[in-house]
């Protein structure tokens, strides 16, 4: 495929050397860049209780937390490295975190370039894989602080590789580590479910089957679930349908800006996951995923037992999306709960790739594709060094005009942080008061230098401040108050403004 390029497999084991390196090295040197997610300190919360339990068996505490049903794997992994490494100042335990949370990415995407490898057998595809992954503005930015949507999109990947290696060779050692890894999945979002239920079905439509370890595989699944979520620990079956009910149902209702008007999260309409991704994902790995899913149908309908990896995709892409709109599932702020059919989603694009080359007659067609291919990443790329680090408020054309008008932007506050910096760098008052439309400002103190964030004193009354920040979260028009000093563009779009009161 890529050999049109006249380039040997040697050549791209070589290239995804050199990019697995640049790539760490750049999440090493930038993972320090970023502001605090909004679920930031909610998520600490959740490894601490959990940690606690299993420390201390603080029952009381795990069940009174409203949180409990959150997949704690990770946070608990999180909290434990914290607590290993003795980090107490909240400026480093959040920047641990970080490091953490794209070590984990780094290493999911190692493996998305395994799994394109072991599916195409080809070195080339596999890098490809690998490069539109950390290519997609807002997967690549959530990679350094999303602890739940990342790490699950991360484990998505890890699982589905040795789903292909447990069916292939259908040991019982490898049904022990794909159970570890469904289980570690299903521990961090519930939806992890879906990939045990694909593997069982690929199990049994294939020819070649050993029972045994499938049932090694089944057993040792929901023994790795109930190890890795304490709260199971204490009513496996109660519990489990517990999360399970909230994962539908999420019960905290908020306003969102969609399409330029606003809608209840508890009562999204149908369209709202779907648009989100085709507004927030790069225009050619859209045509390529359209591509891949014209071929996916047609070859599955006409060889259906050659197409078994296509229908594990199609099913891990499809099924959390209809899903979330058949039960009417609460989600926030666009599709980064769904993230972890992503993958699935560039698979698709990637096997429309590999399916529509071999097709095309005119030997400069093929060409022209790969060209494309290569020119649409340059420019995504371009856009992320450009708008670092906030490659999160990425949109494409189809978002259309005044973006600000019709779609939340830096939904999460991050870049309050650049707007706390910019105060504390030009403002040399002992104390400086801030207000701000979210409390998510207040959170960013926590990123701040224990030196400088003394200077700093939240207050919920604009009157009494020093300085207003906004991230326009439920004012999308620009302020009429105060004296702009300071603003944080992404394109064309403004997303956050430091107004000078008194």
């Amino acid at each position: 495929m890529l050999q049109l390029l006249n380039f040997s497999e040697k050549f791209f084991k070589r290239a995804a050397l050199v990019f697995f390196i640049g790539l760490f090295a750049v999440g090493c040197f930038t993972f320090s860049d970023y502001g605090l997610f909004v679920d930031e300190a909610a998520q600490h919360n959740i490894g601490e209780v959990n940690y606690n339990f299993i420390k201390n068996g603080n029952t009381k505490e795990l069940l009174a937390c409203d949180d409990k049903y959150h997949g704690p794997a990770f946070e608990i992994f999180l909290y434990a490295a914290e607590k290993l490494v003795n980090v107490t100042e909240v400026r480093s335990v959040f920047l641990l975190r970080h490091a953490l949370n794209f070590l984990v990415f780094f290493i999911g995407t190692y493996f998305f370039y395994l799994l394109g490898f072991k599916l195409f057998k080809s070195r080339g595809i596999g890098l490809l894989c690998s490069v539109l992954l950390v290519a997609s503005p807002r997967i690549y930015s959530d990679s350094f602080y999303d602890s739940k949507d990342l790490i699950m999109l991360s484990l998505c990947i890890i699982s589905t590789y040795t789903t292909f290696l447990f069916l292939e060779r259908q040991t019982i050692w490898l049904a022990l580590i794909h159970a570890l890894c469904c289980g570690l999945t299903i521990d961090v979002r519930i939806m992890g479910l879906l990939i045990p239920i694909a593997t069982i079905y690929l199990f049994v439509m294939q020819k070649n089957k050993r029972i045994i370890p499938l049932l090694f595989f089944v057993s040792y699944t929901l023994l790795f679930t109930i190890a890795f979520w304490p709260v199971l620990w204490i009513n496996p079956v109660l519990h489990f349908i517990g999360a399970f009910k909230q994962m539908s149902h999420f019960p905290q209702p908020i306003s969102m800006l969609y399409r330029g008007g606003y809608v209840s999260t508890m009562q999204l309409p149908w369209h709202y996951l779907p648009f989100w991704l085709l507004i927030s994902t790069p225009l050619f790995y859209i045509l390529l995923f359209f591509t891949g899913l014209f071929f996916a149908v047609k070859n599955t309908l006409q060889q259906f037992l050659n197409t078994l990896h296509i229908q594990f995709f199609l099913f891990m892409f499809a099924t959390p999306i209809m899903a979330v709109i058949i039960l009417n599932s609460t989600v926030y702020d666009s599709w980064h709960h769904v993230f972890f059919v992503y993958p699935y989603f560039l698979l698709i694009a990637v096997y429309g790739f590999t399916e529509l080359i071999p097709t095309l007659k005119n030997k400069s067609i093929p060409k022209i594709i790969i060209y494309s291919t290569i020119l649409s990443i340059a420019f995504t790329l371009t856009f992320m060094i450009v708008n670092h680090p906030f490659q999160n408020v990425y949109f494409n054309l189809l978002a259309g005009k005044n973006v600000r008008e019709n779609f939340e932007l830096d939904y999460a506050g991050m870049s309050y942080r650049q707007g706390l910096e910019y105060i504390l760098a030009n403002d040399k008052s002992p104390t400086i008061h801030i207000a701000a439309t979210l409390g998510e400002c207040q959170l960013n103190f926590s990123i701040i230098p224990a030196e400088d964030r003394k200077r700093l004193f939240w207050t919920d009354n604009p009157e009494t401040a020093n300085y207003y920040l906004s991230n326009f979260r439920w004012h999308p028009t620009d302020y009429k108050t105060g004296t702009s000093v300071f603003q944080v563009n992404v394109g064309n779009e403004k997303i956050m403004e430091v107004l000078k009161l008194r």
